[in-house]
């Protein structure tokens, strides 16, 4: 898994598994699940990520694998 802002489209993604996506589908307005070709969630985006998700707070708990912190060069 994999979860990443892109801050200059202020969008937020979570990759569930890396595969390309067949097909996208809107389930509410900003809300987009990509899906695999059998139907599978490979992915969840949201848009306007900083108005709708509490940006300054991540809790992962009970979490089976590793975790990587990345920041994002200064400009």
């Amino acid at each position: 898994m994999n979860i990443a802002y892109l801050k200059d489209m202020d969008s937020l993604y979570i990759e569930l598994h890396p595969e390309n996506a067949a097909q996208a589908w809107e389930a509410h307005e900003g809300i987009v699940l990509n899906l695999s070709e059998d139907g599978r969630v490979v992915g969840i985006e949201i848009e306007h990520a900083s108005t709708r998700v509490d940006m300054g707070m991540l809790k992962i708990g009970n979490f089976p694998g590793e975790v990587h912190t990345i920041e994002g060069k200064a400009h």
